[in-house]
């Protein structure tokens, strides 16, 4: 489906959550922030898969892509050091999000909680030790 940039999304045939694809985290946006790498696609569909997979602490919530079994690159830091988990956030607490490849070492606030990292490795998507790392903003291999 061809998405817009800063338009609310209605996915109300998915999930009971919108999305806005925000202009800030694309390659012509903001040099302070994180950018995406992948299409508004495959961030709308890594959005869903972590509210479908009920990753969500609060109002934020976080997010990988997986393919063929293995983590994918999401984006960019502002450094260009390659990105592979998405936060999520419904600034305004009215089931409205927007996303961001979220950089956990350099950021605390972009270290997903606990649970959902033991969920993300009972799915496969990454190890206990990378788990470890993550909690503590260490460098891994995902």
């Amino acid at each position: 489906m061809p998405y817009t940039a800063d338009t609310e999304i209605d996915l109300s045939t998915k999930i009971k959550s919108n999305y806005i694809i925000s202009s800030q985290h694309r390659k012509v946006g903001n040099v302070n922030k994180s950018i995406w790498t992948i299409s508004f696609d495959e961030e709308v569909d890594c959005f869903v898969t972590a509210i479908n997979g009920k990753w969500i602490a609060g109002n934020e919530a976080w997010g990988v892509k997986v393919n063929g079994g293995s983590v994918q690159v999401v984006g960019k830091n502002i450094a260009n050091a390659e990105l592979k988990l998405a936060k999520f956030v419904d600034g305004t607490s009215t089931n409205v999000w927007h996303g961001y490849p979220a950089d956990y070492m350099s950021k605390s606030q972009d270290r997903p909680i606990t649970d959902i990292l033991r969920n993300w490795v009972k799915a496969g998507y990454i190890s206990k030790a990378a788990m470890n790392k993550i909690r503590t903003g260490k460098a891994c291999s995902l």
